[in-house]
């Protein structure tokens, strides 16, 4: 498992206010890198999403999404760059609908740092 951004920061958690995932604080121009292995499933204009294991993990606010859906990605692979100024993540399980959403659970590495 891995933080999708280096030197990860939580800006916004899971569930605060009703907020459907997590964000980090990331520029502009930031790298974000895959959670967990898996497939790509869809690309769209700024969102990538990768399944591992029956897990959607989304990764919302790329600019230029650098994979395609079919790929395969590794924990740590590159998937783009952020817009800035934050990166939304969330996971969604089977069957993957809006209310599937949980808090999630595989983006924490032991350096990130939640908001106090």
């Amino acid at each position: 498992m891995a933080a999708p951004v280096h030197n990860a920061v939580v800006t916004c958690d899971f569930g605060v206010a009703g907020h459907p995932g997590r964000d980090y604080r990331a520029g502009a121009g930031t790298p974000v890198r895959a959670t967990l292995a898996g497939v790509v499933v869809r690309v769209a204009a700024d969102q990538v999403v990768v399944e591992s294991n029956a897990i959607w993990h989304i990764y919302d606010h790329l600019a230029e999404p650098e994979v395609r859906q079919g790929d395969t990605v590794e924990t740590g692979d590159r998937l783009g760059l952020a817009t800035g100024p934050h990166l939304h993540y969330e996971e969604r399980v089977t069957p993957y609908r809006a209310e599937d959403r949980r808090s999630p659970r595989f983006d924490l590495h032991p350096n990130t740092r939640l908001p106090a």
